[in-house]
């Protein structure tokens, strides 16, 4: 086994491409480090505290496990960021117009993160595409071989037709460009824990929304006002 983390993305239809990470460990390895974490409910982690799935999905940010923050620093890297919307664009000509960007410049515009998901029996994300901030997304996910029922799906219509399921396994997964006929849904229908990793390659903006923000705004400091 390579001792290094590395990831493939391959072309699959118009709305989706798949995605295989290459980890350095055992799936048992990296289950029990993240059984060992401290999970936050989704919400706690939105800038806006929404939470569609109260107690079902839980998010983790900072792993205090070295394991896991070596994969979160992996996303990280420009090199990887760069492969990513190199393959986005590859596998999405349109990207390209619908953002008025070249790769190069959107890779300026754009900060890739993961995140780790722990989704309880029982959740279902409906069908959706994704908020505006992210120009594309992934899910990879870290289960046992493949299983249709925890696992996502694309359609060509919010009234899911064509579907295109995403087989599961271990480091297999997807990743898209969002766009307004992007539509997907995922869900766990199993009675196990479904673990994965969330792919966010969002919008960097002046003032990037967080965690910590509340419905009043700041007051700034006078001698701050006027500082360039």
């Amino acid at each position: 086994m390579s001792s290094e983390i590395s990831i493939e993305i391959t072309p699959n239809r118009y709305n989706y491409s798949n995605i295989q990470l290459a980890l350095p460990w055992d799936r048992e390895e990296v289950i029990a480090e993240l059984e060992k974490e401290n999970w936050n409910p989704y919400g706690a982690e939105t800038a806006v505290k929404h939470d569609a799935w109260l107690g079902k999905r839980f998010k983790l940010h900072r792993p205090k496990s070295p394991m896991l923050q070596q994969i979160i620093n992996f996303f990280a890297l420009d090199s990887t960021r760069d492969y990513l919307i190199e393959c986005l664009y590859r596998d999405k000509p349109i990207l390209g117009i619908n953002w008025q960007m070249y790769p190069w410049r959107m890779s300026m515009n754009t900060i890739l993160h993961a995140e780790f998901s722990k989704d309880l029996p029982g959740f279902e994300n409906g069908v959706h595409c994704d908020m505006r901030r992210l120009v594309g997304t992934g899910l990879i996910y870290l289960a046992d071989g493949d299983n249709p029922d925890l696992s996502s799906a694309f359609y060509d219509h919010p009234d899911r037709h064509n579907p295109s399921r995403v087989k599961t396994g271990y480091g297999t997964g997807w990743v898209h460009s969002n766009d307004w006929n992007s539509w997907h849904d995922g869900w766990n229908r199993t009675d196990q824990t479904r673990y994965s990793i969330l792919l966010g390659l969002t919008l960097k903006l002046e003032h990037q929304p967080t965690g910590d923000d509340n419905p009043d705004k700041p007051v700034v400091p006078s001698n701050l006002l006027n500082q360039g």
